[in-house]
């Protein structure tokens, strides 16, 4: 969070303050014009953009500067370990899974709020970098990362929520100002030693720490849209808000202590490095690890476009009818010729062997290995392979929510309505979405996809006055879409 961007140039308020946040979720101590006093711009516990989607922590103001003209003065060592910090990142939406957030220095756009728990260790005597070990709550389960940031590189080692074996992903990047693709673009290092002599004191106040679950007297600073509150005893800083970087907690303040130093030996990864001990998804990194330039990854991305979008792949993209030997006389039939040739071609098991939750966290990963070029090809003639983006848009409503109500629902059919659909859109993502370069990299690190089940579920395509069952045939009749073009029977329209 602050780690990663805090700068003299993130002046928030500059970007109009898009989402229309009140003083108590965003004061920019610098650009507002009556400045923040106690128990403004504290934030809390946020899930959304809206000014109302914050749990906003309890704060009473206790006084202002005139009345604790001498506060102690805010700690931060040089080198410190912190065994645990309770976090909310905030960061720009890069994808629908928040797997590859970072915080920026505006609250333009679509915004993650992502649970994060973990250690850190700061160093910037010797190696002049800081490793933050984190477990992350997604919308498909949870995962670990591994981030390091050393002078202007950038590393994020993620293994990715799957049932079956830990799958990795190494970002390598450089953090520039805006988070541009600009070449030119200002780049950012770790936070420096002394960049709490910025920060002007606010006042003491009775503040709620979150995750602890207690309220205490604390000292309130603030530098721009960056506020943080210390114990008025020693200094030590426990609490951070930026109301578009995150709320971070940290129990036992960032004071000069030890450090483990071996912990910066692996730098770069070696999971970032190419090779049989790299990760199996690596983005922006060279051979050895280190970020490639901007301008040399633009040039490979246009290379690999262009390389994808021809031979088999492309023509199989432009047809949108396929060949006899791949359609079955119904919904059934269809279903047991496409899993012959899914059997014949990956690591495959039936779907009645898979939970939807697992299903999901394979979409989850066919997603981050998918071919963008495809779904160029696919949303320009409205293609029924296209990926359906309004429904990724909202994963916690479209997902979760549904499996929670399938789960919970009293005809217990809907449960197997809820895992079917979802074994025919990742087969559809699989085959349509994925180049075949990247299904070798899948079935060498055998990863499995379920096979479609052959079972037509007629409850959907009859009349009901179930509210809930309706949602989840709804999503299931999207879903299911391989039937319009792989079979001779299309599914009735209910009006």
């Amino acid at each position: 969070l602050l780690l990663a961007v805090f700068s003299e140039g993130v002046h928030g308020q500059a970007d109009g303050n898009p989402h229309g946040w009140d003083r108590k979720r965003r004061c920019d101590q610098q650009d507002y014009e009556i400045p923040c006093g106690p128990c403004e711009g504290v934030g809390g516990i946020p899930y959304g953009s809206r000014n109302d989607e914050i749990d906003l922590t309890s704060c009473e103001v206790i006084g202002g500067p005139e009345d604790f003209p001498n506060p102690t003065p805010i700690v931060w060592g040089t080198q410190w370990s912190l065994p645990i910090a309770y976090e909310i990142l905030i960061g720009k939406k890069q994808d629908p899974f928040c797997f590859q957030t970072f915080p920026g220095n505006d609250s333009v756009g679509e915004l993650c709020y992502r649970k994060q728990t973990g250690s850190k260790v700061y160093d910037m005597l010797d190696a002049r970098a800081i490793r933050e070990e984190l477990e992350l709550e997604t919308p498909v389960g949870n995962m670990t990362s591994i981030v390091i940031h050393q002078g202007s590189n950038f590393w994020i080692v993620n293994q990715l929520p799957w049932y079956t074996a830990g799958i990795h992903q190494c970002i390598c990047t450089e953090i520039h100002d805006g988070f541009s693709d600009e070449v030119d673009r200002e780049v950012y290092y770790p936070v420096q030693y002394n960049w709490i002599d910025k920060m002007v004191y606010i006042g003491r106040e009775l503040i709620g720490l979150e995750f602890l679950n207690k309220v205490e007297e604390m000292d309130h600073w603030a530098f721009g849209p960056h506020h943080l509150w210390t114990n008025p005893n020693t200094g030590d800083i426990i609490r951070m808000w930026q109301p578009f970087n995150g709320l971070q907690i940290y129990p036992g303040g960032v004071g000069q202590s030890e450090i483990d130093s071996s912990l910066f030996e692996d730098i770069p990864p070696a999971l970032c490095k190419s090779g049989s001990q790299g990760a199996l998804f690596r983005i922006g990194c060279t051979d050895e690890g280190y970020p490639e330039p901007k301008k040399v990854r633009k040039e490979k991305a246009k290379a690999r476009a262009r390389d994808v979008v021809k031979g088999k792949d492309r023509a199989r993209a432009y047809e949108k009818v396929p060949r006899g030997h791949y359609k079955g006389m119904d919904f059934g039939e269809m279903s047991s010729v496409l899993n012959g040739w899914l059997n014949a071609s990956t690591l495959s098991s039936p779907c009645s062997f898979w939970k939807v939750e697992e299903i999901q966290q394979l979409q989850a990963l066919l997603y981050i290995a998918r071919e963008s070029e495809f779904d160029k090809i696919y949303q320009s003639t409205e293609d029924n392979r296209r990926l359906r983006h309004n429904t990724l848009k909202d994963l916690e409503d479209n997902w979760q929510k549904l499996n929670d109500i399938a789960e919970k629902h009293s005809d217990t059919r809907f449960k197997h309505v809820r895992r079917d659909g979802h074994c025919h859109e990742a087969v559809m993502w699989y085959v349509h979405h994925i180049s075949q370069d990247m299904k070798e990299l899948l079935k060498n690190a055998e990863i499995p996809v379920p096979l479609l089940s052959p079972a037509r579920h007629d409850l959907c395509y009859s009349e009901m006055a179930d509210q809930h069952g309706e949602r989840i045939c709804g999503a299931y009749k999207e879903q299911v879409t391989c039937a319009s073009c792989h079979s001779n029977e299309l599914p009735p329209t209910i009006k």
